[in-house]
C-alpha cells in the first residue's frame, strides 16, 4: 500500500469572497501498481506440431513488495466458454491444475518462480495445445498477460514430377503436391545453379497449386528442379531431374544421328539440398518467445527424373 498526497485549493467561507489565498495539502490512501509483468500488449505464436516454446511471464515488484510471502502465480487456459487454471505457485508450492493433457508437458521455467520470473516451457505441442494462455501474478495487486498459441502441421513431404516427357522446342509441365500439413500451403520452384544459387531459366510460368510450365524448352532448361512447399510454421521439399536431348545432326555419310538424352549433371548444393524440411516459427507480438529451431534431416525427398 502506499500513500500518494495531492494538494487542493483551499476553501473559503462563504462569506469571504474572491479567489482561494492558500492550499491544503491532503494525503489520501491510494493503491498503486505494485507488480508489472515486463512485456507489452497480447503476443501471438505460430509453432509447429513437436516443437517446445517459452511463454514469457517475467515480472517485477516494488521494493516494499520484495519477497515471496503472499506471492500467487497463476497459469490458465483460456476459451470463450472457461478458464481453467493447470499451474499454479502458492505458498511456496508449484500445484498442477486440471490439464491431465499438459501435466507432463509443462514446468515453470526456473525451479523457484518467485525470483521475477513466471516463464514457462510447453514441450512437444499438439494441435490440441492451440489456445490462449494467461499468466497471472498476484500480490498487493495483480496484473496479467495473454499468449495465443496456434499450432500447426508442417507441410509433409511433396512429391515432384514431369508431366509429358522433354523434348526441344516443346512445353513441359513440372508439378509439385504435398498431402499433409495446415494450410494455406503455399509451392515455389527454383532451379539449382552453381554455387549454391537458386534461380529459374526465361519461359518459366509458376501456378498457385504446384505446377510450374516451362515453355519451348531449350538446353538451358536442362538441370535439377527444387519445390518447396511452405506453411506458417515450416516447410519440405522435393526434387526431379529435367533432361533435354541434344540436337540431331547429319553425318557425313549421309546418314542421321539421334542421340539420346545428355546425362544429367550431378546435383550442385544449393538450398534445396541443405535440408529436405525445417521450422519457421512466426510470432506476432512484443517480442518473441519460441524457440529457435534448426532445419530438420532430410525425410521423405524424392528424386525423379
Amino acid at each position: 500500500m502506499k500513500l500518494a498526497c495531492v494538494c487542493l485549493p483551499e476553501l473559503k467561507s462563504p462569506e469571504q469572497q474572491g479567489w482561494p489565498s492558500g492550499t491544503l495539502s491532503v494525503c489520501l490512501s491510494a493503491l498503486l501498481p505494485a507488480v508489472r509483468i515486463s512485456g507489452q500488449g497480447q503476443q501471438v505464436l505460430y509453432l509447429a506440431r513437436g516443437d517446445s516454446v517459452r511463454l514469457g511471464c517475467p515480472y517485477v515488484l516494488d521494493p516494499e513488495d520484495n519477497g515471496p510471502n503472499d506471492l500467487d502465480i497463476e497459469w490458465t487456459l483460456v476459451s470463450p466458454v472457461h478458464r481453467l487454471p493447470f499451474l499454479t505457485y502458492q505458498g511456496h508450492q508449484i500445484v498442477y491444475g486440471n490439464a491431465p493433457s499438459l501435466r507432463q508437458r509443462v514446468a515453470f521455467l526456473i525451479q523457484d518462480p518467485s525470483q521475477y520470473d513466471a516463464s514457462i516451457r510447453l514441450a512437444n505441442l499438439q494441435v490440441s495445445d492451440s489456445a490462449t494462455y494467461e499468466c497471472k501474478v498476484k500480490k498487493a495487486t495483480v496484473d496479467t498477460r495473454q499468449i495465443t498459441v496456434n499450432v500447426l502441421g508442417k507441410p509433409a513431404a511433396p512429391r515432384c514430377w514431369m508431366d509429358g516427357e522433354p523434348a526441344l522446342g516443346r512445353d513441359l509441365m513440372l508439378r509439385c503436391r504435398s498431402d499433409g500439413g495446415s494450410p494455406p500451403l503455399s509451392y515455389e520452384w527454383s532451379k539449382m545453379g552453381d554455387y549454391g544459387m537458386s534461380w529459374l531459366p526465361p519461359r518459366t510460368v509458376q501456378g498457385n497449386s504446384g505446377d510450374m510450365l516451362i515453355q519451348s524448352l531449350s538446353q538451358e532448361h536442362g538441370g535439377t528442379y527444387c519445390c518447396r512447399a511452405t506453411n506458417k510454421v515450416g516447410y519440405s521439399q522435393c526434387m526431379v531431374q529435367v533432361s533435354i536431348p541434344r540436337t540431331s545432326y547429319s553425318g557425313r555419310l549421309g546418314g542421321t544421328r539421334e542421340d539420346g538424352p545428355a546425362p544429367p549433371p550431378p546435383p550442385r548444393p544449393g538450398r534445396c539440398l541443405s535440408a529436405q524440411s525445417g521450422s519457421m516459427n512466426k510470432t506476432r507480438g512484443s517480442d518473441s518467445s519460441s524457440l529457435q529451431l534448426s532445419p530438420e534431416p532430410s525425410i521423405g525427398s524424392s528424386l525423379m527424373r
